[in-house]
């Protein structure tokens, strides 16, 4: 009887359809099980008492058991049926949180649309936009339309209304017109007709504009005064009236041929294209900072000065041969406080001499052959000694090398060098017997060391803005054991022509030297200045 009981309720609660009604239901469904298992409860109840009189044999400890069993029985059904509705009302609850989820999620969902309806839609709103401009054009009494070529073809629309009889003959005419008929095959020679261009094009316009001319007799009939019959009589324009095609005259026929006599060699001047370009530039940059000796944090008073001079000397033929030539140079003082054996100390001292000598191979590349040349003018000293560490040819450094040079110029904005010299010869040197030789790529005990590598220079000079400057150059230079990387970069803010800012950033890198302390092989050097500036 439970199991019974049970399948018939999950058979009601589970059914899929009229889900809504049944949740509506479900308290009325289940007082009506309790009331049906009560009233069976009390029925059995009454037939064991009327069992127990008329049936003396059998015993009243029987009926007990078996009304408690009963009992035990309806209240484990009663059980299960909460159970199964209370279970029943999660279920529900679920489903209907799943369907709302769903319906917001279909809400935030926008459809994508096919790219061709998106192309379609704007070809649509084009054409209106491009329609309402030609029937204002057309609207507009005092607007004339000039620059149109005349076309004989489409006299009839630009005549008067008038009616004629070739629309009504086209539209009532079956020329052309053949009966489809599906076993016969089709000619090929029609198909390959049919991918010739055709000549007809006369007929074709002369067939559209009867269509339309049978369109506005139909529309507006009113509007036609005129007949076709009325045209036969009338005569073409006098020959006074018709413009004639002017013909082309021939510019050489209208030249007066003059001769000319024998030039003196002191009247005639030869002017020869020069193909040098000269340019410079130079720069005189001031620093300052004061503490005062009973500053809080201490430190010391500065003074520092940076002059700089930069002249080019460039050939080019603009055909084939490119010789670039450059020298430059920077020489900047600090103040040295600290130092009380010297004043003064160079914080920044660089004179070199570029050279490249380039042969056209296609394009913006070059076949390329570069020198370069760079040392110092100042000595240097360690600071409180008499140690030398640099000084004039101490170094000195020599890169020869044999590559392609690749250009990208545009005037006034960027100019790009990209030299890479897969043969690449280096000369190291040291002059002064005063100076360390290893920490400048020199053996202990030698004075010049030579090194066959790869070399890659890059320079950059580019316009950020209308005032402000950007002038790099990247060389990396290799014999495949050590590496010799520098990056230099100058940053030139111009207030006017002659008053400037600059910012001076050097990183260099190499590993071919012995490391100070606990620093790497990586060095930094930067300053940050204002003075004078004049370009030429």
């Amino acid at each position: 009887m439970k199991k019974i009981g049970i399948f018939i309720l999950l058979l009601f609660f589970w059914n899929g359809e009229g889900l809504k009604a049944d949740i509506v239901a479900r308290d009325s469904v289940i007082t009506d099980m309790k009331t049906v298992i009560n009233e069976l409860l009390a029925d059995t109840v009454d037939m064991a008492a009327v069992g127990q009189d008329t049936v003396a044999y059998i015993p009243q400890d029987s009926l007990s058991v078996l009304r408690d069993s009963i009992s035990v029985e309806a209240d484990s059904l009663l059980l299960e049926i909460d159970r199964a509705a209370i279970h029943f009302e999660d279920s529900i609850r679920h489903l209907k949180d799943s369907l709302m989820k769903a319906e917001r999620a279909k809400k935030r969902i926008v459809p994508q649309e096919h790219p061709e309806v998106t192309a379609f839609k704007k070809l649509i709103q084009q054409y209106r936009r491009d329609y309402a401009e030609w029937e204002e054009r057309w609207d507009d009494i005092y607007l004339q339309i000039t620059g149109l070529p005349s076309d004989a073809d489409f006299y009839k629309l630009s005549m008067p209304a008038t009616y004629y009889s070739a629309p009504i003959e086209q539209s009532m005419s079956i020329e052309g017109w053949r009966p489809v008929i599906p076993f016969v095959k089709a000619d090929s020679r029609k198909e390959v007709l049919g991918r010739l261009p055709d000549l007809r094009r006369s007929e074709k316009i002369d067939r559209y504009i009867n269509r339309q001319l049978l369109n506005f007799y139909v529309s507006y009939p009113g509007l036609v005064k005129k007949n076709e019959s009325a045209l036969k009589d009338r005569e073409p324009l006098p020959e006074d009236l018709l413009s004639q095609k002017r013909e082309k005259e021939k510019v050489n026929s209208m030249i007066q041929k003059q001769s000319v006599g024998k030039v003196d060699e002191q009247s005639l001047l030869v002017v020869k294209p020069n193909f040098w370009k000269f340019a410079g530039d130079s720069y005189l940059q001031f620093s300052q900072n004061y503490i005062s000796k009973n500053w809080y944090k201490g430190g010391e008073s500065t003074k520092s000065m940076l002059t700089g001079f930069t002249w080019s000397a460039n050939y080019d033929d603009r055909r084939r041969i490119q010789f670039e030539n450059k020298i430059e140079w920077k020489l900047g003082f600090i103040t040295a406080p600290s130092d009380t054996l010297h004043s003064y100390k160079a914080n920044n001292d660089l004179l070199r001499l570029t050279s490249k000598l380039g042969l056209k191979a296609f394009g913006t590349w070059y076949y390329t052959l570069s020198a370069e040349f760079k040392t110092q003018f100042f000595s240097n000293y360690e600071t409180n000694t008499d140690n030398l560490v640099s000084a004039f040819f101490s170094p000195a450094e020599l890169n020869v090398g044999l590559g392609m040079d690749y250009k990208f110029i545009k005037d006034g904005v960027c100019n790009l060098s990209v030299l890479m010299n897969p043969i690449n010869y280096t000369l190291y040197s040291v002059a002064s017997d005063r100076v360390d030789p290893t920490k400048f790529n020199i053996k202990e005990g030698h004075k010049r060391e030579s090194v066959w590598g790869s070399r890659v220079e890059a320079t950059l000079s580019w316009t950020i803005i209308k005032n402000l400057t950007w002038e790099s150059r990247f060389s990396y230079t290799t014999n495949y054991e050590k590496v010799v990387g520098e990056w230099e970069n100058t940053f030139t803010f111009a207030f006017n022509r002659f008053l400037s800012t600059k910012l001076f950033v050097h990183g260099r890198f190499d590993d071919g030297v012995p490391r100070v302390d606990d620093h790497g092989y990586l060095q930094l050097q930067e300053l940050l200045s204002f003075g004078l500036n004049y370009t030429w």
